[in-house]
């Protein structure tokens, strides 16, 4: 299959490379309306792919089964919505629009034409969250209480999107995965806007119906984090994604809840045990995620971060907002 990339910076260069990695893919052409950034790619792919300054030179093409989209949020509907029309299965960075009935919209598109629309939630392929995932499905961290999550860094700062549109969408991907699709209940924002542009840190806490999230978003932290807490009933995990290695760590602590000698009452001791870390072999998570696309393509099948995936999260980014927008 022939796929175009459309967008060739911040992260275009990564997918590039990944649809050349995959097998039974070619990388047909790369689209960037900055000539200097196709001048970049040419250093790279020489005269072994097309370059042009407009995406619809590729979309019109019958020679292109695919396109993937690797640009700003607000640019990236059009794109898609053009795509789609033109009948190519579509591979998009998250999130999927900058609000729910932008997203709705390429779902319905999708749907009508029988396409595969895929938005890279790129943690949903990593192999400790599959590890986790199976360990929740599996019971062995019992009923999940609670997720802590704390995605900061230094920059970069960007203008088209706050933090938590940045960074939390990554995060609330992984807690619908984990939690099986469940529907938000209730929720709350801060943020704090710096340097003249949207909020540069937030703090979000969303109301599931069986377990409670609560996610820090920054791009003025001194340090890079990348934590995940999953507390279960039975057993703890902590998902630590900037160590090199030992990135899980699975704690057998959790509760003992003893009836008291009064009626009704009951006692709660606290439990520890070993503390586990998983030996989880590497895989390249975006690499998996354009392999599942192309999977999905093959055997006419829905993309786990399909359009139903990503319209729950865009419910609840788009819910956390205009909360955002309410206190400002």
């Amino acid at each position: 299959m022939n796929v175009a990339l459309i967008g060739y910076g911040y992260w275009g260069p990564n997918l590039a490379r990944n649809i050349c990695d995959t097998q039974g893919v070619k990388l047909y052409g790369i689209c960037d309306f900055r000539p200097n950034m196709l001048e970049k790619a040419k250093k790279n792919y020489k005269d072994e792919v097309k370059y042009s300054c407009d995406y619809k030179e590729f979309i019109d093409s019958p020679e292109v089964g695919a396109v993937a989209i690797a640009t700003q949020t607000d640019p990236s509907f059009q794109i898609a919505m053009d795509a789609l029309s033109a009948g190519k299965h579509v591979f998009m960075e998250k999130p999927i629009a900058s609000t729910y009935e932008k997203a709705l919209k390429i779902k319905e598109l999708g749907d009508r034409k029988g396409l595969v629309i895929h938005c890279d939630h790129i943690m949903l392929y990593n192999p400790v969250i599959r590890y986790i995932k199976n360990m929740i499905d599996a019971g062995e961290l019992g009923d999940i209480m609670y997720i802590d999550i704390s995605r900061i860094n230094l920059g970069p700062i960007r203008k088209d999107v706050n933090a938590m549109l940045d960074l939390a969408v990554h995060d609330i991907a992984v807690i619908d995965f984990l939690g099986g699709g469940q529907q938000y209940q209730s929720m709350s924002v801060m943020g704090q806007a710096l340097f003249g542009v949207q909020e540069a840190i937030t703090y979000l806490t969303i109301k599931y119906a069986s377990f409670i999230a609560h996610i820090k978003s920054s791009w003025v932290s001194p340090m890079k984090e990348r934590r995940m807490m999953i507390a279960g009933t039975k057993k703890m995990a902590i998902f630590d994604d900037v160590k090199v290695t030992e990135k899980l760590a699975v704690y057998d602590h959790g509760f003992k809840v003893n009836q008291s000698e009064e009626y009704g009452a009951y006692e709660v001791e606290t439990r520890t045990g070993d503390i586990f870390i998983p030996n989880i072999p590497y895989s390249d998570s975006l690499k998996n995620s354009f392999t599942h696309f192309i999977d999905c393509i093959s055997k006419g099948s829905t993309s786990l971060s399909g359009p139903d995936h990503s319209l729950r999260v865009m419910k609840v980014l788009e819910a956390a907002l205009n909360d955002l927008r309410r206190k400002d």
